[in-house]
């Protein structure tokens, strides 16, 4: 099924490259023998190549770059928002994602910390058009993949104080950068000139009185624990930063290292969390999972008397409530993972000669995280039960065997086997856990430098790995689960054994007695309880050659301008691998979720162009009129083939205070790795409530759907209004890759202004609008919508996405599920509007104010699952799934610091005030406090101060006033989707308000 790529093949690429990598080295002496005497500058990454960009215009001034060329009289098409580093400190932030996610172009994704199933990476996601969309780089050079499991790149990898500025350019950028950046590019330019010593030491910690009158009423009508005024999730981030100029400035050295250490917040530490939300009749309640304790015994509808019973206080059984005997698997969740993360690394650079630097850098980050959630269990996974079991009660026996047929003194040895499932959740061995480890390095090495006066070249390589482990601990072996179920009494010994130690099959096997109240011991656990493990890793290997030139000198000036054609020619070759192993018994299911071996890469060779024309400079009525354009050429030949990508943009200055421009981008986006050759693997999704109160549309002695809309998705007339919901609105589906995937590709639009009027000194302005389309886009059906479609259409496309089990759920059994696995479906389309403004001014002896204001318009985000199908309408809504809409989508945001400059000393004090617009829940006709995710407010205070020569401190509160998050059902709580804790952590503040301080030391 994965496309294995044989040794010869890799030997073949091998050859390729030193061919590629010297050819590619040899095209700058070409170009010497051919044009003479020429000179230019070395390209460094994303440029600044806006004349005004003054001292004033810091932090998240938009500038004008997305271009390899360099050149201080022009400007190029795309807006750029820069965050400094001094905004970076400001938030106190030991985690990147943490700063970019408050930006109002960037959807909230994956965190490190955040959700309990995701990869212990940390992503950012443009436009909300996915992480996998957003190229990052840093330096200008592309990152690796964040782990075998996870595309991505990983900002943990990123040293947080080594960061000079974040660049973060939203207008696609592919034809200059490749592929990934189709929303376009994050780039973060490092400190690589430091000189001296830099400690640097801060602390923080979250802080809430826990207060929300809604909730708690909730948790105490059902009996849950009330968190009270906690501060907790410690963290620390130790860095040291050296850096040693030399030989009269003609290098440099600088070498960093950093330890981090996150301690874990639980969601049972939060009142917002603490239990698994339900909504019914206008009001929350704690709902939870089918799969409880001391468990719940069913036959799922089936059988002659059907039946589902848990045990009673003081022996016996009862019947089985939904309502009220549902586990709460929330509180052992994790808001927060415990995280502790060691890096180290060095850059430098050194003047061979005047023509020639040389330069080069390492990298290496280890990280250790932990993700808890809920004790594992026998999750409906063993079907029967022998009736001469000694540990089932004379009334068990009546009720699962007698009362269908069977009896445990039968003579047909089949007929004392009875159907029985059971959901009992394994609240003795405690929460599954997953220790996953992330190490990567990088290195690099290149020269660049002046070739005469009109061309310069830069030549590189890097090579990165990231090696990725998941060990897995308190998980349930289904194989011995249902051995240590099968229990007889031992004719030797008279007393309860398993038959497979009976028979002398697994001596060691030892009865899991869950059929009364304290009958598990320590010894059935050891037993049924097997750790799991999996490991791989993801190499990348990148050759590149830049050469720019400036034709100024060869007299190729448009007769309106003084600075000629501005070009550059590249090409570069890259080749990414991957590899993940799974021990035997995580590969077959029996811990769970089945993950099988992957294996897979892609290469693809590139040449790539640009080219900027000033047509008009310095003339009345046009200050500057210029074109550029780029084209990129791509062969991804052992997977997609051939693509190209291009762009054409305008820039008009018709005076110095005004510019305006345009950009037309054509892109294309080869599948990943990931994308092609990830297992096709069982795994959750949600489903919204419905009228009924249940998940399932077809569930119920009522269901929301007719009898002949739910036989289309599989539903028999005899399950047909006794279908088991799952309380919890977790269901099964069937995702992975697909090999067969085709690429994608996107167009993208944008306009805009840029304003510094002369008569308001101190205020820039810029608006930019942007639409963004993207066709053939790689995802998979969303479940909800293939469920509705089969139910409303009878579609066989969609029905035949749908499996219901053999009592009509979709869930509790392995042969009930919804088909997910990654294709080419529809579109997904994007625009809006980004406001950008600044402005400073003096107060006379008390100093100066700065006011920023950054805000984002989202006019539409629509998705299209497929060609012909309804459009999915996510701008102003949130969703269950991120197949749907995910992520609260609102359709304003805005982040606006004010910054004050006091007179006294070096201090400086920063408040900002963070909006987040409401959002609805999609395809919801009502509205209430489960279907609407409120605006929210944040108010971030800080102080910066040096306190003598070399010795800086500061402090700070995000989120002073302890707003709590908003929540609803149709988010989720265990990290199943996006949604985490019942809100989205990512997007909102869902912890509290955040302190710390920290000490900053430089010799």
């Amino acid at each position: 099924m994965f496309n294995k790529l044989n040794q010869n093949s890799r030997d073949k690429k091998a050859h390729f490259k030193r061919q590629f990598f010297l050819g590619a080295a040899s095209a700058p002496i070409a170009v010497v023998l051919a044009t003479g005497s020429m000179q230019a500058f070395a390209q460094e990454g994303v440029e600044r190549v806006e004349a005004e960009a003054e001292a004033s215009k810091v932090e998240q001034t938009i500038i004008v770059t997305g271009s390899r060329i360099k050149n201080a009289n022009l400007v190029s098409p795309s807006p750029v928002t820069t965050v400094g580093a001094d905004q970076i400190q400001a938030r106190g932030t030991v985690r990147v994602e943490d700063m970019l996610n408050t930006l109002p172009q960037v959807s909230p994704s994956e965190g490190a910390g955040r959700a309990n199933e995701a990869a212990g990476t940390a992503n950012v996601d443009l436009r909300g058009l996915g992480a996998e969309r957003t190229l990052v780089l840093v330096d200008g050079r592309r990152m690796p993949y964040g782990s075998p499991v996870s595309a991505p790149a990983d900002l943990n990898q990123i040293p947080s104080m080594l960061v000079e500025r974040v660049e973060v350019l939203t207008g696609g950028a592919s034809a200059v950068y490749g592929a990934d950046a189709v929303a376009g590019v994050v780039n973060f330019i490092m400190k690589d000139d430091f000189e001296g010593v830099m400690a640097d030491v801060q602390i923080g910690a979250f802080q809430t009185a826990n207060s929300n009158n809604r909730i708690e009423q909730t948790l105490r009508a059902y009996d849950q624990p009330i968190p009270g005024s906690t501060m907790d999730g410690e963290s620390i981030d130790v860095n040291l930063v050296f850096g040693l100029n030399g030989d009269d400035g003609r290098g440099n050295i600088t070498g960093y290292f950093n330890w981090k250490k996150q301690n874990e917040v639980l969601q049972g530490e939060r009142v917002s969390s603490a239990c698994a939300l339900g909504y019914s009749n206008d009001m929350f309640t704690c709902g939870g999972s089918g799969t409880t304790n001391p468990g719940q015994f069913t036959s799922f509808g089936g059988g002659d008397v059907p039946f589902s019973f848990t045990l009673a206080e003081g022996g016996g059984i009862r019947d089985y409530n939904p309502d009220t005997d549902t586990y709460n698997y929330a509180p052992l969740n994790h808001f927060i993972r415990p995280n502790e993360r060691f890096s180290f690394g060095a850059m430098g650079h050194y003047d061979l000669t005047d023509a020639v630097e040389l330069y080069g850098s390492f990298a290496f980050t280890n990280d250790l995280t932990t993700a808890q959630i809920a004790p594992a269990g026998n999750f409906f996974q063993t079907k029967t039960i022998n009736c001469d079991n000694p540990f089932l009660t004379d009334e068990m026996v009546q009720v699962i065997c007698l009362n269908n047929g069977y009896s445990p003194t039968a003579a047909d040895l089949e007929d004392r086997v009875a159907p029985l499932q059971i959901g009992r959740r394994n609240v003795e061995g405690g929460g599954r856990q997953n220790e996953t480890e992330h190490t990567s390095f990088k290195v690099l090495g290149g020269f660049r430098g002046d070739l005469g006066s009109a061309w310069s070249y830069d030549v590189y390589g890097q090579y990165s790995k990231v090696m990725y482990s998941d060990s897995a601990a308190n998980f349930f072996n289904l194989d011995k689960v249902a051995n240590a179920l099968e229990v007889r009494i031992d004719p030797d010994t008279g007393a309860p054994a398993c038959q497979v130690a009976i028979d002398g099959t697994d001596p060691s096997c030892v009865p899991y007695n869950v059929f009364e109240l304290g009958g598990v011991t320590q010894e059935a656990l050891d037993y049924v309880q097997t750790p799991g493990f999996r490991e791989g890793e993801v190499t990348q290997e990148i050759y590149s050659a830049v050469l720019t030139g400036d034709l100024t000198e060869y007299g190729l000036v448009m007769p309106w301008a003084e600075t000629g054609i501005q070009t550059v020619f590249g090409a570069e070759y890259r080749d990414e691998y991957l590899v993940q192993t799974n021990d035997a018994l995580t590969r077959e299911g029996k811990l769970g979720t089945a993950r099988a071996d992957v294996e897979g890469g892609i290469s693809v060779y590139e040449f790539f162009t640009e080219v900027q024309v000033p047509l008009v400079e310095s003339r009345p009525g046009i200050e500057e009129l210029a074109i550029n354009g780029a084209y990129r050429f791509s062969d991804y030949y052992e997977t997609t083939g051939t693509q190209s990508t291009y762009a054409l943009g305008l820039t008009y200055a018709p005076v110095s205070d005004y510019r305006f421009r345009a950009q037309y981008q054509r892109a294309t986006r080869s599948p990943n790795p990931i994308e092609l050759y990830a297992p096709q693997s069982p795994f959750e999704f949600t489903l919204p409530v419905n009228a009924n109160g249940l998940y399932d549309p077809c569930a119920g002695a009522n269901p929301a759907r007719t009898f002949e809309e739910c036989a289309r998705t599989g539903v028999t007339a005899a399950q047909y209004g006794n279908i088991a919901d799952n309380p919890a609105a977790q269901f099964r589906n069937i995702s992975g890759g697909n090999p067969d995937l085709d690429v994608e590709s996107s167009d993208t639009y944008t306009i805009g202004m840029v304003a510094s009027p002369g008569f308001i000194p101190g205020l820039n302005v810029s608006v930019d609008y942007f639409s963004i389309k993207v066709e053939d886009f790689i995802g998979s059906v969303p479940e909800e919508q293939a469920l509705n479609q089969c139910l409303t259409t009878a579609d066989e496309f969609f029905c035949g996405l749908i499996n219901r089990g053999s009592n009509g759920e979709l869930w509790a059994s392995e042969d009930a599920f919804v088909i997910a696995t990654k294709l080419n479906t529809g579109s997904l389309e994007t625009s809006g509007i980004d406001v950008s403004a600044n402005y400073a001014f003096d107060i006379g002896s008390y100093g100066s104010l700065r006011v920023d204001y950054l805000a984002t318009f989202l006019h539409a985000l629509d998705k299209e699952p497929l060609p012909g199908l309804d459009i999915i309408e996510c701008a102003g809504y949130f969703a269950s799934t991120n197949a749907s809409c995910g992520t609260s989508k609102p359709e304003y945001r805005h982040n606006i610091p004010v910054t004050w400059t006091t007179p006294w000393g070096d201090l400086t004090a920063r408040a900002t005030w963070r909006h987040i617009g409401s959002v609805d829940l999609i395809g919801s006709t009502a509205s209430n406090a489960n279907t609407v995710l409120d605006a929210r407010d944040y108010l971030d205070l800080s102080l910066r101060a040096t306190v003598r020569d070399g010795v800086g401190v500061r402090f700070g509160v995000n989120n002073v006033f302890d707003k709590n998050p908003p929540v609803s059902t149709n988010v989720g709580s265990a990290g199943g989707s996006f949604g985490n804790g019942n809100t989205f952590p990512q997007a909102y503040d869902a912890l509290g308000r955040y302190i710390f301080a920290g000490v900053n030391v430089k010799f």
